[in-house]
């Protein structure tokens, strides 16, 4: 297989297949293997690139027992609908503020609105954002990109000392499960605070996990949220290589409407302005975990 992976990976690796082992969650997804490009281990994850024969290159991440997939070359409706719902539903988002989003992905797609001034990014996590520069490169130069700020820093701890003020607030983080990197990143503090930084369009859209696995983290999400926004909706999109193959988002805001896309990017290969209207039609099991409102 070329090059040796940390033995925290064994059970990742299995012959030529590798993806996600969840304990947490009881799940394993494996994708066929063509080689390992770079491990690293930093202060928080066990950080691995891979390419695969189906996604192309992939960005894993070993935290406490679990390996779990974050990003994918091919196929990545995630960061699209995260990134899209909120910008183009912005009349003209000049100030951008993305939390987490050291593989640069999300970076790429909010870079690709003219209206964009400046992007701040941060990052808890200095290694991911190097290895995902040097070797998943799925950001399309935007990292070099003049207009952004990335700071390494606890986004917690950032938003409650910034006086920075934003149109547009992106969570892009991982797993916020309390005993990993992004636990405090779903807490009523975290969305107090946010909501402090947004100017009066602005818009905030947070990952909310699997709807299927992790239906406490939608429903603590949208409940703290809600306490804070006036609006505040739950949308989801099919995300291939993450457990259960559906994945929702919240989107909030202080009175905006954030189902209409009022200003449509280009150059997707998911979302366009139907799915932006669509994604905020529910499945019924979704509208009964957040108690049949949304």
């Amino acid at each position: 297989m070329g090059n040796t992976y940390p033995r925290f990976f064994e059970g990742v690796a299995l012959n030529e297949w590798i993806g996600e082992i969840n304990e947490r969650l009881g799940t394993i997804i494996k994708f066929r293997l063509k080689r390992i490009i770079k491990t690293q281990k930093s202060r928080y994850y066990t950080i691995v690139v891979a390419e695969t024969e189906p996604l192309g290159k992939v960005l894993l991440f070993g935290e406490g027992r679990d390996v779990t997939i974050q990003s994918a070359e091919y196929y990545d409706f995630y960061d699209e609908m995260l990134t899209h719902i909120p910008m183009a539903a912005h009349p003209k988002p000049r100030k951008i503020l993305i939390i987490g989003g050291g593989d640069g992905i999300v970076l790429r797609e909010v870079l690709k609105y003219d209206a964009v001034k400046s992007v701040v990014i941060v990052e808890i996590d200095k290694e991911v954002i190097e290895v995902s520069r040097k070797y998943l490169k799925l950001d399309n130069g935007a990292f070099d990109d003049p207009r952004v700020s990335i700071i390494i820093d606890d986004a917690a701890e950032y938003i409650s000392t910034t006086k920075e003020m934003f149109d547009v607030i992106i969570g892009d983080y991982s797993d916020p499960y309390q005993d990993l990197p992004a636990g405090s990143l779903i807490e009523g503090e975290f969305y107090r605070n946010v909501h402090s930084l947004l100017m009066e369009n602005g818009i905030m859209a947070v990952q909310a996990g699997s709807p299927i696995f992790q239906r406490e983290i939608l429903k603590k999400i949208y409940a703290n949220a809600s306490k804070v926004f006036d609006v505040v909706k739950v949308y989801w999109a099919p995300v291939i290589y993450y457990p259960g193959a559906v994945w929702t988002f919240i989107v909030a805001t202080k009175g905006l409407d954030p189902t209409i896309p009022r200003n449509p990017a280009d150059k997707t290969i998911y979302y366009n302005p139907s799915i932006h209207r669509a994604a905020f039609v529910l499945p019924r099991y979704i509208e009964e975990i957040i108690g049949g409102m949304g």
